[in-house]
């Protein structure tokens, strides 16, 4: 392969990982935007004046962690993609 399509490669693969990780970033960001109050979580209102550990457990879900996890998820797929393809292109140089 020759230097130039190595190069090109590389750079494939930073835009991929800093754009999956930009996407982790902004979620985050979203969820303290959107429940929390100066760096804590903040459930929304629930229908009960005192939620039960259960609805708390169902807030948490449903507005923080499945959401975390789909990103966090769909960034370490990225980087599995990319090492998976540099192990399957042994003559493509490391740097």
């Amino acid at each position: 392969m020759n230097h130039d399509r190595a190069a090109q490669y590389e750079q494939l693969y930073r835009y991929e990982i800093i754009a999956a990780l930009n996407a982790v970033v902004r979620a985050c960001q979203d969820i303290v935007t959107e429940h929390s109050h100066r760096g804590f979580w903040t459930p929304k209102p629930s229908t009960e004046p005192t939620p039960t550990h259960q609805d708390l457990i169902e807030a948490a879900r449903r507005d923080v962690l499945n959401r975390l996890q789909m990103v966090i998820h769909c960034a370490e797929t990225v980087a599995y993609t990319i090492e998976q393809d540099r192990q399957r292109q042994p003559n493509r140089p490391t740097e």
